[in-house]
This record gives structure tokens, sequence and C-alpha cells, in this order.
């Protein structure tokens, strides 16, 4: 917003996407909501179709849908498996390659997919999740070397335990163990929102114009931490 970009937020449930877009014209910016399930590939061509003949260009996507389902591997179902991967994983690809058509037309363009300190640090009882994100590292690598040749940039951002509606709603019912977290995170407290956001702003922007296939822990060290610690030290 405070980039003067013109945002679609695309999301299969409508009524948070015009909430969050309303939030952006009263705040001052320019935002537009479009419904759409990112598991379909046709809807996400239509998508990106749109965009480019209204607006005359695509220079910015960012990746940031994703689920995670809780469940011990040996039990994990093979739709489920398979619903996470299409959304967190092969959305990613479907969306990055239709805007680097267009991308690729303009000479520039730059993408930046939502990754996890989970596709470094594994946590149990989420195969389908870590699998995903880091697919997704490799994803935005293998496409920074093949579309930097034609002015299109793509990166990742991986953040680690940021302080979300839903993560403040796990600790307030007890489901989030608030002090084993700060045993692995250096910086010993929750990101917040903005954190994310700004590295997100800063891969997108011109200021990161040298920087493609990379993928970027916004995580408080949480990636570089060797063992679990007390406030103190080891």
């Amino acid at each position: 917003m405070e980039e003067g970009a013109q945002v679609i937020i695309a999301d299969i449930m409508e009524d948070e996407a015009q909430k969050t877009a309303e939030e952006f014209r009263q705040a001052g910016g320019r935002a537009e909501a479009y419904k759409i399930d990112l598991c379909n590939a046709d809807e996400i061509e239509a998508m990106m179709d749109y965009v480019a003949e209204k607006y005359g260009r695509i220079d910015v996507l960012v990746n940031d849908a994703g689920i995670n389902i809780r469940e011990w591997a040996t039990d994990f179902d093979l739709d489920k498996m398979d619903f996470v991967m299409n959304l967190n994983l092969r959305a990613y690809f479907v969306c990055s390659r239709c805007a680097a058509r267009y991308m690729k037309k303009q000479g520039t363009g730059s993408i930046v997919c939502i990754s996890s300190t989970n596709s470094k640090r594994y946590t149990t009882k989420r195969v389908a999740y870590n699998t995903s994100k880091a697919a997704v590292n490799g994803l935005v690598g293998t496409l920074g070397v093949e579309w930097g040749r034609f002015g299109i940039r793509i990166n990742a951002v991986a953040p680690g335990y940021v302080m979300t509606d839903m993560v403040k709603q796990g600790v307030e019912e007890g489901n989030i163990n608030v002090e084993k977290i700060m045993q692995i995170i250096p910086m010993k407290r929750f990101l917040e929102v903005e954190e994310i956001a700004k590295a997100v702003v800063f891969l997108a922007s011109d200021e990161a114009s040298g920087i493609t296939g990379q993928t970027l822990f916004v995580d408080g060290g949480w990636s570089q931490c060797g063992l679990p610690e007390g406030p103190d030290g080891p």
C-alpha cells in the first residue's frame, strides 16, 4: 500500500478478501478482491488474464496461500496429502508460471513465495506441510535459474513463529507452549506480521534487484539454532 501498488487480493474466502480490500482502500491504498480456487489451474489462468487485461501488466506476484493438517504420517490420508501439496506447492507453480508469461513479455517482474522455517527445521505431525514448504524453496531456486535471463526474479520468505491471530488464539487456549518455543528462538520473541511483510516488499522491490532464487529466513534465528536453550544460555 505504501509503495503505491494496485493490489489484487485473491482468495477462495470472498468475504474475507472483500474485507481486507476495503481496509486497504480506507487506508488510502488501491485494492481489489478476487474470488478464486487456487487448486484450479483454469481459474488461475483466468485470473492472470483478467489482471493483465484490466491493468495492462503484472509486476509483482506474492504466493502466500497455505494450509497445515496435523496428523501422524502413518495415518495421513492420501487425499489430504494431495490437497496440501496442491495448495501449498502446485498452486505456487501454476500462479508463478502464468504470471511469468506476462513478465517475460515485459522484460521484468518479481515473484515472492511464502515458505516456512519448517522447510528447514522439521516438526512432527506436519509431513505434508513441511514437505510442501521444502519443495517451495526448491521451486524458487529452480525458477530463479530458469527465469533470470528474462528479467524475472523469484524468491521466498520463510517465516518462523509470527504473532498472528491464530497463534494468539493458540497461546490463549494453551495449545502453544511459549516457554518451549522461546528455547529455540535466539531472539526470544515472536515476530510481528509487519516484519514478514517488510521482507516480502524488499524482495519484490528494485532494492533486491540482484537477488533471485533465494529463500530468506525471517525467523528470529530459529533456523540457525542448534539446540534448545533457556533464557540465559545452554
